[in-house]
């Protein structure tokens, strides 16, 4: 698969999450598809993704990720992304704690690392801070 192909795996899916359409995740996921993403307990394989996404979306039902910037080069895409979203149902913070809804509107900055292979995302490394999450939910004490 060429380079552009790969972006186009990548694409399809965040436009699976972008709809909230977590099923749909599995028409770009390998077999072997991992993911560590913040606030899960360990690398996910795509039940795990499906349950750690579907928090977020249950939490932020117009939780939108829009794409900043793609960066690729042969098997990796990365995106940088602005997640923004209203926390209308429970969320459960890394440490467990379950924090309810809060009206506030939220925005994080965040990247995601691509790994595809043979048309399927073998594995995606996410990064953004919860803290400025939290924060803005008022979950964590001002620093």
């Amino acid at each position: 698969m060429s380079t552009a192909d790969n972006v186009k795996v990548v694409k399809g899916n965040w436009d699976a999450i972008n709809s909230h359409d977590v099923d749909a995740l599995e028409k770009w996921e390998a077999p072997n598809f991992s993911v560590v993403a913040p606030g899960a307990p360990g690398p996910m394989n795509a039940a795990g993704n499906k349950a750690y996404l579907q928090g977020f979306i249950s939490a932020f039902p117009d939780l939108h990720f829009d794409i900043a910037r793609t960066v690729a080069e042969g098997d990796n895409v990365v995106t940088e992304w602005v997640a923004s979203g209203t926390h209308k149902g429970p969320l459960v913070s890394p440490s467990g704690q379950r924090i309810p809804p809060t009206g506030k509107k939220a925005q994080t900055h965040g990247s995601n690392t691509f790994e595809v292979k043979n048309g399927k995302v073998t594995s995606v490394r996410v990064y953004f801070d919860m803290v400025e999450l939290l924060g803005q939910l008022g979950a964590m004490p001002p620093m």
